[in-house]
């Protein structure tokens, strides 16, 4: 009989439920939990479930009859289908866990999905043809090929660990390590599934995840703030490095030449002005990302204060073919600003800045591109750390935090900057929110 066991396993039942309850229902736990480890705490609940009620037609099997047995095949089914997609979440959840980090390819976790629906079919044709397991007198026994079954799950974490050990700089010593160890348990498992019954594999299994939402997890909640911080910090800076003085100053000095050359424009420069320094103050207090076409509004401020006093040296250009986006606030004018003094007003008679938008596969696309006199990409780098290009290092890192965006800069002495901000689409197709680690 298996009463010990189902009473045990329906304890460990009742805590991964409370913890997915957490996840789910409580909004300051949800808003930094990764879907993908949600979703494992699901499966768990689903595997633990299987195997409870696989030990009672067990018991049924063997005091009732034999009618209790194909129940029991079928949730022995459910039970290893559910672990077979427990261990490719983990794959996700890792690969959600070094894409914050740097560029990774999601293949290797559909590669893992792939290898988990063929042999869950063979675990599932097993009822038939027994070549996987078997049930006699209510007892699961290994089939002849059962050894077979464990390769998939012995692919899949294999899969994880080169992903951890090939990333391991990027995810960083410690981060590394924590997953590791999260490792061990699983690899663990598949040996006991070889050898024991399915007791201590499921067992094995839910403590590693509560490891994870223990450690892990907890230490993503830090990292979090941490961006958050960062990003509160890097926006500020952003913000009053827009509001410099002698920009004030030359923007009055400009409005004040009007004043007698063109009464009629000078209320379209006030207006100008006015809005660009409430746009640049609200972005203090704004934490979210804002519609393209609002950010393209918002530029049209800055660009208009800019040719009141270079006039014929300025030109911009629009060529927008996507503007149902968002995008984080104050990315393009720093960007166009560059343009402006380091390109064009560096060449003689000025130049002109084009600005385009377009839908490329599941990106945004966003480009800046000047043709005034370029630089050495190279440098850039250099020049970042040394606080030089600071507005371009700010845009880049908030675009990654807040989106996942990305930014590429491509020059040529000569002949111009291009600057290439890409926007993931995300699940809700048109709105991104900061997910940092989750």
């Amino acid at each position: 009989m298996h009463h010990t066991d189902i009473v045990a396993h329906q304890i460990i039942f009742l805590v991964i439920f409370m913890a997915f309850l957490n996840a789910v229902t409580r909004k300051e736990i949800r808003s930094i939990t990764s879907k993908f480890f949600t979703a494992m705490l699901g499966c768990d609940l689903v595997m633990l479930l299987a195997l409870i009620l696989e030990l009672k037609f067990a018991d049924l099997s063997v005091s009732a009859g034999e009618k209790f047995i194909l129940p029991m095949q079928i949730c022995a089914c459910f039970d290893f289908i559910s672990y077979f997609t427990l261990i490719c979440l983990f794959t996700y959840y890792i690969l959600d866990f070094i894409s914050y980090k740097t560029k990774v390819s999601w293949i290797y976790g559909h590669m893992c999905v792939g290898v988990g629906v063929l042999f869950s079919v063979g675990w599932c044709a097993s009822i038939f043809n027994g070549m996987l397991f078997t049930v006699e007198n209510g007892v699961f026994t290994h089939g002849p090929h059962y050894w077979f079954a464990m390769m998939g799950g012995i692919f899949v974490t294999v899969v994880s660990l080169f992903l951890i050990i090939r990333y391991f700089k990027d995810i960083g010593t410690h981060d590394a390590l924590f997953l590791l160890s999260f490792l061990l348990l699983p690899v663990f498992s598949i040996y006991i599934r070889l050898h024991a019954s399915f007791v201590t594999m499921q067992m094995a299994l839910t403590v590693s995840i509560l490891l994870m939402f223990n450690f892990i997890h907890l230490h993503q909640v830090r990292y979090i703030l941490k961006q958050q911080a960062k990003l509160r910090e890097d926006k500020i800076a952003l913000s009053f490095s827009q509001i410099r003085p002698h920009f004030i100053f030359n923007t009055l000095n400009s409005i004040y030449v009007l004043c007698d050359k063109d009464p009629a424009a000078v209320k379209n420069a006030i207006g100008d002005f006015a809005s660009y320094l409430r746009i640049n103050l609200d972005v203090l207090e704004n934490q979210d990302e804002i519609p393209f076409k609002t950010a393209v509004e918002n530029l049209n401020h800055y660009i208009r204060l800019e040719q009141l006093r270079f006039r014929d040296d300025v030109f911009v250009t629009y060529d927008l073919q996507e503007t149902d986006f968002m995008i984080p606030p104050m990315t393009l004018q720093p960007l166009v600003e560059n343009a402006i003094k380091h390109g064009i007003l560096k060449k003689k008679n000025g130049g002109t800045v084009a600005i385009s938008s377009c839908k490329n596969g599941d990106f945004y696309k966003v480009k800046i591109a000047d043709d005034g006199v370029g630089f050495d990409v190279s440098t850039l780098k250099e020049e970042e750390s040394n606080n030089q290009h600071i507005g371009i290092k700010n845009v880049k890192d908030r675009l990654w935090i807040m989106c996942r965006g990305q930014l590429e800069v491509r020059s040529e002495r000569g002949k111009g900057t291009s600057v290439i901000i890409s926007i993931p689409e995300t699940e809700r197709g048109k709105k991104n929110e900061y997910s940092s680690f989750r």
